[in-house]
């Protein structure tokens, strides 16, 4: 209502509406994209504002999302999976016609990769868990290597051609490496319950979530467990750094990319949502800072980090650098005085890119 109230709940059910693309009051319908087929995926669907009654205009499976034109009549499709490339389509809202305005022509085939595994994991609470795996054509078992994002308000795994074209992952699978991409407990996606196990102690639940695929990874003996390494940039350096302070038992070498160190120097307006303020919550901060930990680090560590990175301010490599010198723990540093939150010129990648393959090279192979 216009007052604030609540009228009426139009939807309900283990599924979530992730974004509304328009709300047609004229027609009566609202635009959204759902969960409603499965969390790895996006379907484009429309709700009666009247009844609730739900139509799904999308396609199956896949990743999709639409714009509606001004008269209510079209959709603008883009659609994606992990085997197919973006296509945009034009779709009529009363399901009439479908019209493809885009197709590329590229395929796997064309770039010569393979699409990875999507499949579940189990969290040490008996959640489920969704992962995705780059497999090497050798015969394992294989050493791991870990890309990690672990944060609120991202999804990494789903079933869209982004993840077929994460080229880092595919380059090392190519190396001989078993990569696997997991979304822990505390990510999108699953609903606020599942996002909700971040809340005031960020650094704990998804290292452990992390950890448990791995574990169970060895335990089908499809991995070295002697050889894991872990990667990650923003929130996944953060997570990176802490998955080898907090299990360095199992975590033997890292790149750490633009990491936050410690809570109490990053965006408020992001940090405060999850962990409260370091007032309320002291003991929060000061064991999810990688600061506190320092001293338990035993592994390869490869810090990156840009000098202007305006997200991530450098400040945040420079602390852990002073917490890990006077804990006389060894690392490695890799710093573009000159870059932003990651090298964004062709060369500047290039050199990141070489440097990281030859880190987990030289200290995992």
């Amino acid at each position: 209502a216009s007052d604030g109230s609540e009228l009426r709940t139009l939807t309900q059910g283990e599924w979530m509406i992730d974004g509304v693309i328009e709300v047609d009051e004229d027609s009566g319908w609202i635009y959204v994209n759902s969960t409603r087929g499965s969390a790895l995926e996006r379907r484009v669907e429309r709700v009666s504002i009247h009844d609730g009654e739900i139509e799904t205009l999308s396609e199956p499976g896949g990743l999709h999302g639409a714009s509606l034109s001004r008269d209510g009549k079209w959709l603008a499709m883009m659609s994606s999976s992990l085997t197919a490339a973006p296509t945009i389509t034009l779709v009529a809202t009363d399901g009439s016609e479908r019209r493809i305005l885009y197709e590329s022509d590229i395929s796997l085939d064309s770039i010569e990769v393979t699409a990875p595994e999507l499949r579940t994991f189990s969290a040490g609470d008996g959640t489920t868990l969704y992962g995705a795996l780059y497999r090497p054509e050798s015969e394992g078992p294989h050493p791991l290597l870990l890309a990690v994002y672990g944060g609120p308000h991202a999804q990494t795994v789903l079933d869209a051609w982004g993840l077929t074209v994460d080229l880092r992952a595919q380059y090392l699978a190519q190396e001989g490496y078993l990569v696997l991409k997991l979304d822990n407990r505390g990510m999108a996606g699953r609903g606020l319950a599942f996002e909700a196990h971040l809340h005031r102690q960020m650094g704990t639940i998804e290292v452990d979530d992390q950890s448990a695929a791995v574990q169970q990874l060895a335990d089908e003996g499809l991995i070295d467990i002697e050889r894991v390494g872990v990667y990650g940039w923003s929130y996944g350096g953060y997570m990176t750094v802490m998955s080898m302070l907090r299990r360095p038992d199992l975590f033997k070498v890292g790149v750490s990319g633009a990491p936050v160190s410690d809570w109490d120097g990053y965006d408020t307006g992001y940090t405060e949502r999850y962990m409260g303020t370091p007032q309320n919550n002291a003991e929060g901060y000061r064991e999810g800072s990688l600061l506190t930990h320092a001293d338990k680090l035993e592994g390869q560590l490869l810090l990156i980090h840009g000098g202007v990175d305006e997200n991530v301010h450098f400040r945040h490599t420079a602390r852990l650098i002073t917490a890990l010198t006077a804990a006389d723990r060894d690392y490695d540093l890799l710093m573009f005085p000159e870059e932003r939150h990651m090298p964004r010129d062709q060369a500047g990648l290039e050199y990141q890119e070489r440097r990281v393959a030859r880190y987990f090279d030289r200290h995992l192979k």
